[in-house]
């Protein structure tokens, strides 16, 4: 009776684990179809910096660079093509992936990083390790090296070997992105519409703290788009964030060490005025129009 019991379990064990992998595989081949599909939003984004970009110039960087960078401005000034590949709300973690995507397929003959004192200090979240879960849904689509890179917990490659598991984050984004047909964004660029009420809100932002690690994935991004021929700028576009007082110390000696040219407008007097903001850290379209045709203007005189 006992040897028929445990007969028993073990047949429900098998159909159990069975009837798991198969709704895995399913679920999670209807949502990569889903997310391929992807209409607008996030998504959208996503899809296209980590599978799709061919443009000449990229544009990489958090919130600052999604809103600050307009393409149309660029291209006209520069006779190249340009996306807008800013990704709100992440950091360096973020861009070294899209880098590592990116070249998988084509090297671009400029990335313009828009470098952010969350770059280099830890602010926790997805400017941290919490990015490593967004980046979950593009394992094995890429390449070993992306692969490797966000593995970064044991318990990671159980996630990353579940279709289903692997989308828990974007689920919802997902969705979302194939129930709207609106794309706001025009290569990348979305525009910011308003004007900020001059109140600072942020000065504790000074006492994150410096991290090594984030610091060496910058210099490991700097390092890979060299190696692979592509002309990097670095940049710190306007904010009126408080950043920590050595920030510009240490992105100025990474400049000068690997001689990768180095643009800081965080208070440039032309481009930093309170009527070219959005909010406190973001400027408006105004702003953003006059901050790329003055980098634009750059760029055509020392860099292309």
């Amino acid at each position: 009776m006992n040897r028929l019991r445990g007969l028993f379990n073990y047949k429900v064990i098998i159909v159990l684990l069975f009837s798991f992998y198969v709704i895995d595989q399913v679920g999670g081949a209807i949502i990569l179809r889903l997310f391929k599909s992807a209409k607008s939003g996030i998504v959208l984004k996503e899809r296209i910096i980590f599978f799709e970009t061919n443009e000449d110039v990229l544009f990489l960087g958090s919130s600052r660079a999604h809103a600050h960078y307009v393409p149309d401005i660029f291209e006209d000034k520069l006779g190249v093509s340009c996306y807008n590949a800013g990704r709100e709300g992440t950091g360096i973690f973020f861009h070294y992936a899209i880098l590592i995507a990116t070249l998988e397929r084509y090297k671009p003959k400029m990335i313009v990083l828009d470098v952010d004192f969350r770059d280099i200090y830890d602010r926790g979240g997805d400017f941290g390790d919490n990015v490593f879960g967004q980046l979950r849904p593009y394992y094995g689509l890429i390449n070993d090296e992306f692969n490797e890179y966000i593995t970064r917990k044991p318990y990671d490659f159980i996630f990353n070997q579940s279709k289903l598991l692997r989308f828990n984050k974007k689920f919802l984004n997902i969705v979302a992105a194939n129930l709207s047909s609106i794309d706001k964004t025009s290569k990348g660029f979305k525009p910011l519409i308003g004007n900020w009420n001059g109140m600072n809100k942020s000065a504790d932002d000074k006492n994150f703290k410096f991290s090594s690690e984030h610091l060496d994935i910058l210099e490991k991004f700097i390092i890979k788009a060299m190696d692979n021929g592509v002309s990097l700028v670095l940049v710190s576009s306007p904010t009126n964030k408080i950043f920590p007082e050595d920030f510009l110390k240490i992105i100025k000696t990474l400049s000068a060490q690997y001689d990768v040219p180095f643009y800081d407008f965080i208070n440039h007097e032309k481009a930093s005025r309170k009527e070219f903001f959005y909010d406190l850290e973001h400027l408006n379209l105004q702003g953003a129009e006059n901050f790329s045709k003055m980098l634009s203007d750059t760029l055509l005189k020392k860099i292309l």
